[in-house]
């Protein structure tokens, strides 16, 4: 009788667990489904103009999400380009330089970043860094693709971090002490053994940053500046963009259910959701397959 309750105990434990995990996917595939049937009138009427198109008016009916597209991009490719170097340079530094004692608390430190509600990331753009920059810069406004990138590239730090921390941490400590038994210094160890063996998490790290940078709202919303407009000249980080997330934020209070305005704001969203699954998916893959397991050249 124990043996059979205990087997019992099991199987239910397992059920439940089942059952948890397959309400979670039912709950996920439910949410695309909404948003591809809200999407779809969009689709049906403007085809790849709501991709393609270069004009978003909605007082003309012109729903092109290029523009959108293109500021979301680049504000978030301006913030990579500013925490990935940043972001793993910390990494680094805190698996391999700082002294043990003090790795935690300033892991909690950047960890804590991560906490913060990001309409005070806003808030901080808006009442600081965008005036800054209107100063420093001679413009009449600080809400530019630039002020956008800065507060982006905090607010992906701690995903950086720590996903590359996690990743140079789980280099095999034989590997580093055969290194230096063999003359090299710690640099040559960081840059010779360290370094290769996480590419992978890097890169992942990297993937995970820029889901976490092109999902936000709040922040973006506050600081972008919002127009509909792709720069002039295209890389002109001082313009104003309107970036995809800010836009459904900004319109979709305000568009009738079951519009064409409705559907193609339901549209970006559904091309968003399918990039940062694609993006968070690949990331996903990179991690569990852990540091790559390669020679080194001193």
């Amino acid at each position: 009788l124990p043996k059979l309750f205990m087997h019992l105990k099991s199987q239910l434990i397992e059920f439940v667990l089942f059952i948890c995990a397959s309400f979670s996917v039912v709950i996920l595939l439910l949410m695309l489904l909404f948003v591809v049937k809200e999407g779809s009138l969009a689709f049906a009427r403007l085809g790849v103009q709501l991709i393609l198109g270069k004009r978003w008016e909605t007082n003309s009916d012109l729903y092109g999400g290029f523009p959108l597209m293109y500021g979301s991009l680049m504000v978030v490719s301006g913030a990579l380009l500013i925490s990935v170097p940043l972001g793993i340079c910390t990494s680094i530094f805190i698996a391999e330089v700082l002294p043990f004692q003090l790795r935690d608390p300033i892991k909690s430190v950047i960890e804590l970043l991560a906490s913060i509600p990001s309409v005070i990331y806003g808030f901080i753009g808006v009442t600081f860094l965008a005036p800054l920059i209107a100063s420093f810069f001679g413009l009449h406004s600080g809400a530019t693709a630039l002020t956008a990138s800065l507060i982006l590239a905090i607010m992906a730090l701690p995903t950086i971090v720590g996903v590359s921390g996690e990743t140079i941490s789980a280099v095999p400590s034989e590997y580093k002490e055969a290194a230096l038994a063999l003359g090299a210094s710690k640099w040559q160890t960081i840059r010779n053994v360290v370094l290769p063996l996480s590419k992978s998490g890097m890169l992942a790290s990297v993937m995970l940053g820029f889901g976490r940078a092109i999902g936000e709202t709040v922040a973006v919303l506050m600081v972008a500046g919002n127009v509909a407009m792709v720069p002039t000249p295209p890389w002109n980080y001082l313009a104003p963009v309107y970036p995809v997330t800010a836009v459904i934020a900004m319109q979709m209070g305000e568009a009738a259910v079951g519009s064409l305005e409705y559907s193609a704001l339901f549209g970006l969203g559904l091309i968003l959701f399918i990039t940062t699954f694609v993006v968070n998916t690949i990331a996903d893959v990179i991690v569990r397959r852990g540091p790559v397991k390669r020679g080194v050249q001193l």
